[in-house]
């Protein structure tokens, strides 16, 4: 009964970050609505569902675990997200893409707490996730490293290359999602550049 309740208050979460992601998105008049939501229910879990070690008092507590949109344009999610967790105040929201505005059309780690990194050139995350997690043992702390990439992001080649490297230097913390939606800028992924067979490659790492 319990896991029930706690289901369904996640589905009932991930219902109003999808209403926050549609008003903004609209009001602003762009915002990449559909890569948005395409990962609402993996930040959810993560942010909501007790995955992520964070506290929203504090954005910069050494032992936080890190979270990485490596597909930067689909900002308004986590801006959502963190705004309903007590980053920032949820009145920001409805200043995306303004002039001035923290909330920017790709996350601005300098100006929003909670932000990780700036993301936004496609491929990029990943790297930045091995790098955090490489810091993380450098300095004798055990937080982990959970990067979001897009499955059309993985045309880069900067994917794999920080794939090897997280192989090569034997990290054990550091998570790839991928948020597997089938699209991109250009039209469906298989038919743009087909990824398959893709379990077998992430399993080759």
């Amino acid at each position: 009964m319990e896991e029930r309740c706690v289901i369904s208050q996640l589905q009932n979460k991930a219902r109003l970050i999808r209403r926050h992601i549609i008003t903004i998105t609209t009001a602003a008049g762009s915002g990449h609505p559909s890569s948005a939501l395409s990962a609402v229910e993996i930040l959810v879990a993560l942010y909501f569902g007790g995955v992520l070690r964070h506290d929203p008092s504090r954005p910069d507590w050494p032992e936080r675990d890190r979270f990485i949109l490596s597909k930067g344009h689909g900002c308004p999610v986590l801006y959502a997200v963190l705004a309903e967790r007590g980053y920032f105040p949820l009145e920001w929201l409805s200043t995306l893409r303004q002039i001035g505005s923290p909330l920017e059309g790709h996350p601005n780690m300098l100006r929003v707490p909670g932000l990780e990194a700036s993301t936004g050139s496609l491929g990029q995350g990943l790297s930045i996730g091995l790098g955090h997690a490489l810091a993380a043992r450098l300095d004798g702390r055990d937080y982990r490293v959970y990067v979001l990439v897009g499955d059309g992001e993985c045309d880069e080649g900067q994917v794999w290359e920080a794939a090897m490297g997280a192989n090569k230097y034997k990290v054990d913390n550091l998570t790839a999602i991928m948020d597997y939606n089938h699209y991109q800028q250009t039209g469906y992924v298989p038919e743009v550049m087909p990824l398959e067979p893709l379990k077998e490659k992430w399993r080759a790492f």
